[in-house]
């Protein structure tokens, strides 16, 4: 006899978000473009319970139907991984994914292949690292000796990432993909208002950690729109936070945390680490990676030295002054691919990249780092806000 489940709210907007997805088209065409990336463009939206403006090049207005559905959401870890497949789901494969693998290549937690969309995740999500980064994010990041902590435990996860191949002519390196819908406003854009166009054929995406939804949404902007998306995840989580309901839209919402639908089914599966993510009830995974990537200052207000190797690889001022002459990100039209950051997490993970594939920078990379933000505003609704795109690639 099948088992019977009751849903809780979350899992019912999970339900509700893969529904509503399949319905909805993220084609590139019928998502609306403001601005023409030469005059400024303001909008309004709600920002620690106040109205407040912001400039941007472009908006790219993006499905409200979807957007509703995702704030408090959870997919379970059993319907992601049979979304991609038919046969039955093997106990071994979802421990693998939920567990404390470190991957490499060859070697991944969890693989999937369709039409247009390829899927990576080399490590389990409740790997040592990972674990520690939810730790020091809810200790806040002000501290820049907690940062380092932070930034150093999320370049274990990120080095096998950074340091697969590809041939894809753009490579997105990105923190974390949590709603899933800042990418296809940033492809969308690229391809449309950019001298980037003739390089979307195929797309790779690096990103430390991935949820669930956000993956979902990626696919089926990729399937859409014929792209082939390569998506390289460090680890999954499931569950997005559902923030305050303001009279534009949310404000916090969609944060990566632990839902405690995951805690059950973390418990479950691994009894001998039951007392270890009951610690997890109430945290954010990653909390707010912006913040935590900020420059790390060479020494503490006490005169401290902190030694953070992938520093000298920075070439911005996010959080701190910087002393170093690392380049600045420079694109170059003619070059085979071409590396894309989104600021403010993107400089860290810049500084990774080159500190893992170009120590000794004698490597010629065309890069290109603006900023991409998910807006609820008062001009154009939700979608998301592009600004300081290079001049050397809008059209």
């Amino acid at each position: 006899m099948a088992k019977l489940y009751m849903l809780t709210e979350a899992a019912k907007k999970g339900r509700e978000f893969v529904k509503t997805l399949k319905e909805t088209s993220f084609h590139i065409n019928k998502l609306s473009i403001k601005g023409d990336g030469k005059k400024i463009l303001w909008v309004n939206f709600f920002a620690d319970g106040k109205e407040v403006s912001e400039s941007g090049q472009f908006f790219i207005k993006l499905p409200e139907v979807v957007a509703h559905t995702l704030p408090g959401s959870y997919i379970s870890p059993e319907s992601f991984i049979n979304r991609f497949q038919t046969r039955e789901l093997q106990k071994s494969e979802i421990r693998r994914l939920l567990g404390n693998h470190m991957g490499r290549e060859g070697d991944l937690a969890f693989t999937a292949q369709e039409d247009n969309f390829s899927l990576r995740v080399f490590h389990g999500s409740t790997n040592q690292y990972a674990l520690k980064m939810s730790e020091h994010a809810a200790s806040g990041s002000d501290n820049p000796q907690k940062r380092m902590f932070y930034q150093d435990n999320l370049s274990h996860i990120v080095e096998p990432i950074v340091k697969s191949p590809t041939d894809a002519p753009l490579r997105i390196v990105e923190d974390c993909l949590a709603s899933g819908d800042t990418l296809p406003g940033v492809i969308s854009t690229l391809a449309e208002k950019t001298k980037l166009e003739k390089n979307l054929g195929k797309v790779t995406i690096d990103v430390a950690v991935a949820t669930a939804q956000g993956i979902f949404l990626l696919k089926k902007f990729a399937q859409d729109n014929g792209i082939n998306i390569e998506l390289n995840v460090g680890y999954l989580a499931f569950g997005l936070s559902q923030g305050v309901k303001r009279e534009i839209g949310y404000e916090h919402a969609n944060y990566i945390t632990y839902p405690d639908e995951f805690i059950a089914e973390l418990t479950r599966l691994f009894p001998n680490r039951a007392e270890e993510f009951l610690k997890l009830k109430g945290k954010q995974v990653v909390g707010d990676m912006g913040e935590f990537g900020k420059l790390i200052p060479e020494r503490t207000a006490a005169n401290v030295m902190i030694v953070a190797s992938w520093n000298r690889y920075r070439s911005d001022n996010h959080g701190d002054q910087n002393s170093n002459d690392f380049p600045q990100p420079a694109y170059n039209e003619s070059d085979n691919q071409h590396l894309l950051y989104l600021s403010n997490g993107g400089y860290l993970m810049r500084a990774y990249y080159n500190y893992f594939n170009n120590r000794d920078g004698s490597r010629d990379i065309s890069e290109i780092v603006f900023s991409a933000k998910r807006r609820w505003t008062r001009e154009f609704g939700y979608g998301v806000l592009l600004k300081d795109l290079q001049k050397e690639i809008v059209l």
